[in-house]
């Protein structure tokens, strides 16, 4: 019988803004500065924002850069857990 793998979960604190001006959803990640994602929808800012979170820790593990405590044993199997934070 195979083994099963058990990954832990992230959870990520996030924030959500509606943006009037612009009538789009911002996602952001506080602990990983520069991560957003925008939707006309909340749904559409959500579904894209760990993906976004994924592309960053890779171009920041290719460029040699610091990786947040929070996302240093995030890898592309590792699911994520989307949590409001309070602004």
């Amino acid at each position: 019988m195979p083994k099963t793998l058990t990954l832990d979960e992230v959870i990520v604190p996030i924030t959500v803004e509606y943006l009037e001006e612009d009538r789009v959803y911002k996602v952001s990640v506080p602990a990983l500065q520069g991560c957003h994602a925008w939707g006309e929808t909340l749904d559409e800012a959500m579904q894209a924002i760990p993906g976004n979170i994924r592309a960053m820790l890779e171009a920041r593990r290719a460029q040699g850069a610091s990786i947040p405590r929070l996302f240093r044993h995030v890898t592309g199997q590792t699911p994520l857990v989307l949590r409001m934070a309070p602004v």
